[in-house]
């Protein structure tokens, strides 16, 4: 196993001034992007109002307990570092250099662990977590990735890993336990295989079970398979398929995007060649319709509210370079979106 680089800077610094900012409740956050040709990451309460600057970067990622925000920053020729920020704003401290795929990054829900994928700019990558508290870096695993999440408590991560850059990936879905710092295990722990079909990824932990993407009518199809979503247990028993998807040739279909905390609503995107929107899906029919427009400039969803009630996104389709994107709420059982902020893009929030 490659030992991890060391982080830049100190963190038990960085999060006791975090502490110290929050000494009761982190509150709700939202962060976001603006300005895509100097791309900024804000980060404001979770209706817009007081915002802050962060530092330039993509791809925000706000804790579950809102106290902190994790993005990807363009450091000294262009190397790629990880860098987390207390959400009172200002600028962050480098968590990881060598950061790839930064929409893959996650956070556990007790807000202790980041999870991100680290390497060269072609070839394989490893999955590390992150130790907020202390900087250490422990690597999961090495190859090509296509979704990680934890689980609801914490402790494991599930991912899907493929030995090759094949398309579409030969891909299955595994699990492993979250290092604990400064526990020394006499065994090593090994990984557990969840999927054994190699067309299994994009795993997301819900509440009771995993619902992941299995690429389907490979043969059918003139441009390769299409994604329809499964459910597992977290044990990778009781496989069922969730949804029956129409998908035309050059589009790819659902990937899951986020459980509700009870498990009762699901959100997803649909993507393909020059289209991304969001889909609210049914975990127990499967039935599923878009949340706000559909197409290459439909609704780009992000996050759902805790309490699923409220689908967090963007307007204008997935292409950043328009004026006209907006960060918006939409109910989840459909409705009239409300504008958070304007000429922005990439939200994330903990509401």
């Amino acid at each position: 196993m490659p030992t991890p680089p060391k982080p830049k800077l100190l963190l038990p610094a960085l999060v006791l001034a975090a502490l110290l900012a929050f000494p009761a409740f982190a509150g709700a956050t939202l962060a976001y992007v603006k300005n895509p040709f100097n791309a900024t990451v804000y980060v404001a309460n979770d209706d817009g109002s007081g915002a802050k600057k962060v530092d330039r970067g993509h791809s925000p990622r706000v804790s579950p307990d809102g106290a902190w925000v994790a993005y990807l920053h363009e450091g000294p020729k262009f190397a790629q570092e990880l860098k987390l920020a207390p959400a009172t704003g200002g600028a962050g401290t480098t968590l990881m250099t060598n950061f790839r795929e930064s929409f893959y990054l996650d956070w556990s829900p007790d807000s202790k662990t980041i999870a991100a994928l680290r390497g060269p700019e072609l070839g394989k990558r490893n999955l590390v977590v992150i130790d907020v508290a202390s900087g250490k870096q422990s690597v999961i695993a090495t190859g090509f990735f296509s979704g990680f999440s934890f689980s609801p408590d914490s402790t494991e991560i599930a991912y899907s890993l493929a030995k090759s850059e094949k398309f579409p990936p030969r891909s299955d879905v595994f699990k492993f336990p979250v290092p604990i710092p400064g526990v020394v295990n006499v065994r090593a722990p090994e990984p557990v295989r969840l999927t054994k079909d190699h067309r299994s990824s994009q795993p997301l932990w819900g509440p009771e079970k995993i619902v992941f993407v299995k690429t389907v009518e490979e043969k059918k199809r003139q441009y390769g398979g299409k994604n329809e979503l499964f459910l597992m247990s977290p044990q990778g028993k009781g496989v069922k398929r969730l949804t029956h998807t129409k998908v035309p040739e050059l589009l790819q279909g659902l990937f899951p995007t986020d459980w509700s905390a009870n498990g009762t609503h699901l959100l997803a995107e649909f993507e393909g060649q020059d289209t991304s929107y969001a889909v609210v899906v049914n975990p127990k029919t499967g039935a599923q319709r878009p949340v706000a427009g559909a197409g290459e400039s439909g609704f780009v969803g992000t996050d759902l509210s805790a309490d699923g009630n409220l689908v967090l996104g963007f307007n204008g389709g997935f292409d950043p370079g328009l004026k006209n994107h907006k960060v918006q709420t939409v109910p989840y059982a459909g409705g009239k979106p409300k504008t958070l902020v304007k000429e922005a893009f990439e939200p994330s929030w903990n509401r």
